[in-house]
């Protein structure tokens, strides 16, 4: 796919039409090239609601790292669709997704909608296995009485043993 397919593909991802922006949507994901991936990833904070979900969903889809963090504002949206696509999106890029996810948590103090967006990753991540047991760590700060004071602090510990584990590997 050249720049110009490119950029007609990400213009059809606002069509009317489902079946246009699924079909452009898929040929996206199958190209998955960085050009495509910095473009999603701009998609996101697009004004219209259904190129937001449209860019989410191709992302997850795609799922490479480099989308991650993208993918982890996103879960902030106003839109809870966009938000909640955008979460399973982020849960399917495993440790690299986690430690965005993490990331996100640490500089919450965020309404406690981008919680109940980041407990349903990681519920996903959980689901997938991975790294369960810091999961669980970080799901209960989330349901817990003070989230937006303790969930920071328990990311942040979190994000220091995956950062760890991953230097003593």
């Amino acid at each position: 796919m050249d720049s110009k397919e490119t950029e007609t593909a990400l213009q059809q991802l606002a069509s009317d039409d489902g079946v246009v922006r699924e079909k452009a949507r898929k040929s996206l994901v199958a190209t998955h090239s960085p050009e495509v991936i910095r473009a999603l990833i701009s998609e996101l904070v697009d004004p219209r609601k259904q190129v937001r979900w449209e860019a989410a969903k191709a992302l997850s889809e795609i799922g490479d790292p480099v989308a991650a963090l993208g993918l982890v504002h996103a879960m902030d949206d106003d839109s809870k669709e966009v938000a909640w696509i955008a979460a399973e999106g982020v849960a399917a890029m495993g440790t690299a997704g986690l430690t965005a996810v993490l990331s996100g948590l640490t500089r919450s103090s965020r309404c406690p909608e981008f919680h109940k967006v980041a407990h349903h990753a990681l519920k996903e991540f959980h689901k997938r296995g991975t790294n369960r047991e810091i999961v669980e760590t970080v799901m209960q700060a989330l349901e817990g009485v003070e989230p937006r004071l303790t969930a920071p602090v328990v990311a942040y510990e979190a994000l220091s043993k995956l950062r760890l584990a991953k230097t003593s590997a």
